[in-house]
């Protein structure tokens, strides 16, 4: 078997991984948002939440840490899948979409505290129910607002990624240029709502075609996989040419 087969196999089963992973990480996030799991808010009162509360907050804090890890799976997928195209853009990408992760897991330990304050009033012994009730809206908001944040990372990295798959042609172009803009309408609409706050209730709706596209190039990914015969034909083809006497 050839170098370029052995890299073309490689890049095929690395695509179906990102597929898996871009699905497992939309179902982790379709739990979280639309799942039975009480709000923040429900924290407020300051008392500790009903035992089956405290087991669904419990159920939400796992699929967050399944959706980040399956992040950061599958930025090392896509850049082995897209090294070939550009080995610099491939990597700016995936270092993209690992500060993603990094930064996911940094605000579910902000998330974690804020309903460790209430389960566990003995790790707060000098707090009256009401300081309770405030730490717990303060890390309530640090960790509403500051998942925009998030989004600007992980909109670059897409940007970068479906920008490659369009140039080799791995993936319909169709569906390519859908993820570049996708992400770069994610990643804008993150940035103007770091900006001004008030308007984020306007635009939420404008978010909903990105967990669309996600869906999509999961399952194609996943399924259909990476066309390799005209990037890699064209890579083989420069490389007899150099080749020849």
């Amino acid at each position: 078997m050839s170098a370029i087969q052995h890299s073309e196999q490689s890049a095929r089963r690395m695509a179906r991984l990102a597929g898996l992973s871009y699905l497992i990480y939309t179902l982790a996030g379709l739990y979280i948002t639309f799942g039975p799991l009480p709000g923040l808010s429900t924290l407020l009162s300051g008392e500790a939440p009903p035992e089956r509360d405290e087991f669904l907050f419990r159920t939400g804090f796992l699929a967050e840490m399944v959706m980040y890890i399956f992040v950061v799976v599958s930025a090392a997928a896509m850049y082995a899948v897209l090294r070939s195209v550009s080995q610099g853009t491939a990597m700016v990408g995936a270092f993209c979409r690992l500060i993603e992760g990094a930064m996911g897991a940094t605000f579910i330990v902000f998330k974690y505290a804020a309903f460790a304050a209430v389960v566990n009033p003995d790790l707060s012994p000098g707090f009256s129910g009401e300081e309770r009730s405030a730490l717990v809206a303060l890390l309530r908001d640090v960790y509403g607002s500051t998942i925009y944040l998030l989004l600007i990372p992980m909109a670059v990295g897409g940007v970068l990624y479906f920008a490659l798959f369009f140039r080799a042609r791995f993936i319909p172009r169709w569906l390519a240029a859908w993820g570049v803009f996708t992400y770069f309408v994610i990643g804008t609409l993150a940035g103007v709502i770091i900006l001004f706050p008030s308007v984020r209730e306007h635009v939420m709706l404008f978010f909903i075609p990105g967990a669309l596209f996600e869906w999509v190039v999961a399952f194609w990914l996943l399924f259909a996989g990476i066309n390799t015969r005209h990037w890699w034909g064209k890579s083989s083809g420069t490389a007899e040419g150099a080749t020849a006497p």
